[in-house]
């Protein structure tokens, strides 16, 4: 059975095989013989590529010039650094806030379990972080005599960076909070 069906696959092959050559060759027996004189030689050209006044095709259409930023980043001396610079803005933990004679300060633990006294114009963080504010909490009573808390207790800092883009000074407010 086997063997039946490979004679029948062959025969169908050279049967088409049949059909796609033999029109071929009758068609190059048709065509008239070609003289040597009706054989066209090309031409030389002398033609050479001058690529004045044009762009070059591998340069790209849209230059992008690279924004060069002058950073001048301030930077405290070591010597002057306290303990609150050794560690992250978002390590330190809020315990509380005291007004004295109006001027409110605030207290901070730090992560090695140290508590410390900020007030404003205090450096605080590993990024420069400069203390603005000391905010204390403000309640407020709405219409139906309900208490609400508007702002919490919170420590404002304020980061200056670079925009590594457009190398622009960034200020950057954090807060740390109860």
């Amino acid at each position: 059975m086997k063997l039946r069906f490979f004679n029948v696959c062959f025969a169908m092959t050279l049967l088409f095989i049949g059909c796609a050559v033999l029109p071929a060759l009758a068609q190059d027996q048709t065509k008239p013989a070609e003289t040597s004189a009706s054989v066209v030689a090309p031409q030389e050209d002398n033609f050479t590529y001058s690529p004045q006044g044009r762009r070059d095709p591998f340069e790209p259409l849209v230059t992008k010039e690279p924004v060069v930023a002058e950073v001048v980043k301030k930077v405290r001396p070591e010597v002057l650094k306290g303990p609150l610079e050794k560690y992250e803005l978002k390590q330190f933990r809020l315990l509380a806030i005291i007004v004295v004679r109006g001027t409110p300060r605030a207290m901070v633990k730090a992560p090695d379990g140290k508590s410390y006294t900020v007030k404003v114009d205090d450096y605080i963080g590993m990024n420069g972080g400069l203390v603005t504010d000391i905010q204390t909490k403000i309640i407020d009573i709405d219409q139906n005599g309900m208490r609400i808390e508007k702002s919490p207790d919170r420590i404002v800092v304020e980061e200056t960076g670079y925009d590594s883009v457009t190398g622009k000074q960034v200020i950057d407010y954090r807060y740390i909070v109860m």
